[in-house]
């Protein structure tokens, strides 16, 4: 039998003189078919052409029937069954057809559709039909022949409220984790489908045969996307996308981390393309940790390695900012608001000022107040710390009134907030924000992002396997969506290589600002005839030493004063 069995019983008669306006005739001529054919039958129809008269009764018992060439069983429904009765009549159903599961209910048209189904298609059907709010028979179920299963979902199917329990149906009920569901919310069909949870391998090399464009100018943004790592695959994929770092959508980026979570390895990346691209370079960085950026020292702008002292990190943030206030007055002039417009103008080119150990730089150092006031100790860290203050200053100013003159902020520290000198105003202004390290805690993840909750969440798998953690973060960006991602490695030596054999790159013949630059941007300038050297044999390093014996500054108690605690007390000497 093919299709659905009547759950009505049918019969025609002929009944010469047949009136159905007649309800005595009617009745009677039903009282007879029932004598002769059994009790129930109600005329329904009649043809006065062939005076036939048609006849129904429902049917007292279900009747199955198996569809032709499938498994399937057509059970008829009894008369008088509701959309509520399905769970009745699927116990009724299934408990006389043992081995087969009630897969539709269709009640308006009086049958069931009954199908033999695997333990785990059972079991599947049930767990998304709870996800899901509905009744099991409004899902249909069938094993993919590579394991998983195939879905047809009900009408009520949304992706919004139901995606997220279905992925919980296929990684905790069904599945493991790393099954996935792949859904077409057109078609209301999905596959459950079975795969290992996506990783990263222990090591990303850094792609230098990667193509690197060439800064011609700002209109060609092809410059603007950083390539940082790989991003995070997703099920199913052997490897992720490339994560790009997307510098036109937002200017300025705050990276976060703990110490070894891998915050170097990404500055490593971002300042070796911005050098490669043709960006101008500036970095501040404390003496003692500024040995990682070795590397990067030759090709800085000119005075962009603020690294050897607090004046020389004023001086060097003062003169990115300068530049920055001489590009505004050149669009200013011209009519533009964004330097992404200028083509005409070879000196705008991308600035970058990297700010590596941000707590450290802006930790106050502490004053020790028991002292005189006039004691070289106390002088010199209340001068260092007014320094930090002006560095602070400096970089606030930048990120909020440079992004459009093609200036770059990327700060790294360990924790973002006002007590680590990371402003609010200044946080709100870096629209790029990174916090590396597998085992973020609820409360970083609140202070490093503006929407913590719609940042992703670092998996389990990647948490736990030794080395694969190592350098994993996880991104909020503007323009992207939050991502998982792991950042390119190589040795600096290995950048180094690849800078010293470019025929491109600018190298500066004065990496460090000079004591002019310093005295200047400080605020210093009855300093500028102080000399910067140590020695016959020693580079200047950012100091400010007397040149002679008559420009020296002493102590009260006859010590000479050195660097900033010099300069303050020189500066004291002359308000008095």
């Amino acid at each position: 039998m093919s299709g659905s069995v009547a759950a009505v019983q049918r019969t025609r008669h002929r009944v010469p003189g047949f009136d159905p306006h007649n309800a005595a005739h009617v009745a009677a001529v039903e009282a007879k078919l029932s004598d002769e054919a059994g009790t129930g039958f109600q005329v329904v129809g009649f043809d006065p052409e062939t005076e036939t008269v048609t006849f129904e009764r429902p049917r007292a018992v279900t009747e199955v029937a198996a569809e032709k060439g499938t498994t399937r069983l057509i059970a008829s429904l009894r008369t008088g069954v509701k959309p509520s009765d399905g769970e009745r009549e699927a116990i009724r159903l299934e408990n006389q057809n043992p081995g087969y599961t009630m897969t539709r209910f269709e009640p308006h048209l009086s049958h069931a559709v009954l199908e033999q189904l695997p333990e785990d298609a059972i079991r599947c059907r049930g767990a998304v039909a709870v996800a899901l709010a509905v009744k099991p028979w409004q899902v249909q179920v069938a094993c993919r022949t590579d394991g998983g299963y195939v879905l047809e979902l009900p009408a009520s199917y949304v992706p919004s409220r139901h995606d997220g329990k279905l992925l919980e149906v296929a990684e905790n009920v069904i599945g493991r984790p790393g099954w996935y569901v792949n859904i077409d919310p057109k078609a209301l069909t999905a596959q459950i489908i079975p795969a290992e949870p996506p990783t990263f391998p222990a090591l990303i090399p850094y792609p230098f045969d990667g193509t690197i464009p060439a800064f011609t100018s700002a209109a060609d943004t092809a410059w603007t996307q950083v390539p940082l790592g790989s991003a995070l695959g997703r099920p199913g994929d052997a490897n992720g996308p490339e994560f790009r770092l997307d510098l036109a959508s937002a200017s300025h980026t705050l990276l976060q981390g703990l110490p070894m979570s891998g915050k170097s390895v990404n500055i490593n990346a971002f300042a070796y393309w911005m050098l490669q691209v043709g960006a101008e370079l500036a970095i501040i960085d404390t003496p003692d940790k500024s040995v990682d950026f070795d590397w990067i020292k030759p090709y800085v702008r000119d005075g962009g390695w603020g690294c050897e002292s607090y004046e020389a990190m004023v001086a060097t943030c003062g003169m990115v900012y300068a530049e920055g206030k001489r590009r505004a007055a050149i669009l200013k002039r011209r009519g533009i608001n964004n330097w992404f417009t200028i083509t005409d103008d070879s000196s705008f080119r991308p600035i970058v000022l990297i700010a590596d150990e941000y707590t450290g730089l802006m930790t106050p150092e502490r004053v020790p107040k028991a002292l005189p006031k006039d004691h070289p100790m106390r002088l010199e860290a209340e001068a260092t710390n007014a320094f930090k203050d002006m560095v602070a200053t400096f970089i606030q100013r930048i990120a909020l009134e440079m992004r459009f003159v093609g200036v770059h902020v990327f700060v790294s520290t360990q924790l973002g907030n006002t007590k680590t000198g990371v402003s609010t105003a200044l946080k709100a202004a870096c629209g790029n924000r990174f916090l590396m390290g597998p085992n973020a805690s609820d409360n970083q993840r609140a202070n490093a992002f503006s929407a913590p909750d719609s940042v992703a969440i670092v998996p389990e798998n990647v948490k736990t396997t030794p080395g694969v953690s190592k350098g994993v973060g996880v991104t909020e960006t503007e323009g992207q969506p939050s991502t998982v991602f792991k950042g390119y490695f190589a040795p600096t030596t290995e950048f180094a290589d690849h800078l010293a054999g470019s025929s491109t790159v600018h190298r500066t013949d004065r990496p460090e600002p000079s004591r002019a630059e310093i005295a200047e941007h400080t605020g210093m300038d009855d300093l500028d005839h102080w000399a910067g050297q140590l020695g016959d044999d020693d580079p200047w390093n950012g100091r400010l030493a007397p040149k002679s014996a008559a420009d020296r500054v002493y102590n009260d108690d006859g010590t000479e004063l050195l660097g900033a605690a010099a300069a303050a007390r020189a500066a004291k000497n002359a308000g008095a």
